[in-house]
């Protein structure tokens, strides 16, 4: 290791280990007698980063930094002094530039880990303006630094492909961290856009080394997400026009049903006094517009319809998990890990795609879920796989104030992302809006109840509830067992149920009798289906299979 790069980052030195979790068969650079051509490949797939607009420009960086500091105080005045010269940006075409580059390099790190300490010094949501800015500038700064270096490198014929594969993929990471945490750098949501460049770019450079990573990860992921065959499907009891429909179903499919249930909700489904759960209508194809709103959306009643998303490019597309692999495989996101994001034992990890689709889906006892992110904004090419439905734009309603926001209002569509293994769990909780929920792949199981389980009241049989003793008033107590602001624990889950995963054996209905006594809806949706929950109404949601859902907020 050359002196100035002791200080420097593993994964950046020359012969530093890799990070990725998938070893790729690459030929050989030296064995090849095209090496000088592919050294000049690189080259040139360096320089369009550093000098196109689109990707590291200096051009790039001169934006971000003036967007940065306007109506704002520049990130350098609150950085120590020894950060000076780290944002310069003198392109050095020098082959020797390496030696020159690293000490910038080491500034930029610890300017990194400044903003960082900076941003998460107390609580996320009181975090200045300012240190969400830097934090964009700070990384694109040392991101472009990265690639220069890597490019220095590459000229002094120290390194080949396998390299700048690496420098790429990190580059990627760190990209796609800021954009996590800066949102839109300047409102123009450039970290993103140059993640999605260099991403184009780190696919250019496996095809340079012969192996598509495409390819080679396709004999990894043995697995696909399970998509029935909708005409097959059997068909729920549906409501039309005030007459019910029951369908027939022989011997063989109920007690298939029942085992099902049986599994996946032990404890609810044993004796309740002879109270069967209650059926979400579920018809065998979308509703008109009319019919929707007048009979679902107005009278806040939940629905379920067939086929759903089957015209939808992502219904088939996404069955084959290296779809994502191929696009997405080097980007960042955010992952939970957890029985479920109540539990004690939940965090979030930001892993790469590629890592959570070999690793983590295969696995349904880890808890790993990508649970209601806004993928769409991260990967615009997913928008070309969905359609936004026509309910959300087409049922009027009135703007309405959005308390986690801080009152701003409502004017969009939310559209969350779910991706998961098998068992993932959403506990008992409400959304703050109006929730159609599209099953693209894969199936899940809701419970539901209405809003008025919300409600205050008394059961003067539950007096002596051990509920009561230990967390509740002694003389009301609330019928889902809600977290209260109050709490010392928990305090940002007003929303969600104590009750926890009430799918396991150990669910106690004692603990939470008055759930346990409420009457509630069941509904499976397999891989097609759509789910409007109104807004207020309790769900809770697990998965069957490994499973793609996106919920339209409204």
């Amino acid at each position: 290791m050359n002196p100035e790069e002791e200080f420097l980052p593993e994964w950046l030195v020359v012969g530093g280990p890799t990070t990725t979790t998938t070893t790729i068969a690459a030929a050989d650079d030296d064995d090849d007698d095209d090496d000088d051509n592919r050294q000049q490949h690189l080259l040139r797939l360096l320089n369009s980063l550093l000098h196109n607009a689109n990707g590291l420009g200096a051009s790039t960086l001169k934006d971000v930094r003036r967007r940065c500091k306007e109506g704002k105080e520049s990130i350098e005045r609150y950085s120590p002094a020894h950060f000076s010269g780290a944002f310069d940006d003198d392109d050095d075409d020098d082959e020797a530039v390496a030696s020159r580059l690293a000490p910038k390099l080491v500034k930029l790190q610890h300017a990194k880990d400044f903003v960082w300490e900076e941003l998460h010094t107390g609580d996320w949501k009181d975090a200045e303006d300012k240190w969400r800015e830097g934090e964009g500038l700070v990384i694109f700064a040392y991101c472009r630094m990265c690639v220069r270096y890597a490019r220095a490198r590459v000229k002094s014929d120290e390194v080949g492909a396998k390299y700048v594969e690496r420098v790429l993929k990190r580059v990627i990471k760190e990209l796609d961290v800021g954009t996590l945490l800066a949102g839109d750098v300047g409102g123009g949501k450039t970290l993103a856009k140059v993640a999605e460049e260099v991403s184009e770019r780190l696919k250019e450079v496996r095809k340079m080394m012969d192996a598509n990573v495409g390819e080679g990860d396709k004999r990894v992921l043995n697995w696909r997400f399970e998509c029935e065959d909708v005409e097959n499907a059997s068909e729920e009891d549906v409501e039309d026009d005030g007459k019910k429909r029951k369908r027939e179903a022989s011997e063989e499919e109920e007690e298939e049903e029942e085992e099902e249930k049986n599994v996946l909700f032990p404890i609810l489904e044993k004796d309740r006094g002879g109270q069967p759960p209650l059926k979400v209508p579920k018809f065998k194809e979308p509703l008109s517009l009319e019919t929707f709103m007048t009979q679902f959306y107005l009278p806040k009643k939940p629905c379920a319809m067939r086929r759903f998303c089957t015209h939808w490019p992502a219904h088939e597309k996404w069955k084959d998990p290296s779809y994502f692999l191929d696009n997405f495989g080097a980007r960042a996101v955010p992952v939970e890990f957890g029985s479920s994001y109540s539990s004690e034992n939940w965090k979030i990890n930001v892993v790469t795609f590629e890592e959570f689709l070999l690793k983590h889906m295969t696995d349904d006892k880890c808890g790993a879920y990508l649970a209601q992110q806004t993928l769409a904004d991260q990967f615009p090419k997913l928008l070309e796989d969905i359609r936004e439905p026509e309910y959300v734009h087409g049922c009027f309603r009135e703007e309405e104030e959005d308390e986690a926001n801080g009152g701003s209002k409502i004017n969009i569509v939310a559209k969350n992302f779910w991706i998961g293994p098998k068992n993932t769990v959403s506990p008992p909780h409400t959304d703050p809006r109006d929730n159609l929920f599209v099953q693209i792949c894969g199936a899940k199981r809701v419970r539901l109840w209405k809003p008025l389980d919300t409600d205050t009241d008394k059961d003067d049989n539950d007096d002596d509830d051990d509920e009561n003793a230990m967390n509740q008033n002694a003389t009301t107590t609330t019928t889902m067992y809600p977290y209260t602001a109050s709490s010392t624990e928990n305090t940002k889950l007003t929303n969600t149920s104590k009750a926890g995963d009430i799918s396991l054996a150990s669910f106690s209905p004692r603990a939470f009798p008055r759930l346990y006594r409420r009457p509630f809806y069941d509904v499976q949706l397999d891989a097609g289906d759509a789910l409007f929950i109104p807004k207020g109404w309790w769900h809770f949601v697990k998965s069957v299979s490994n499973s793609i859902s996106v919920s339209y907020w409204w």
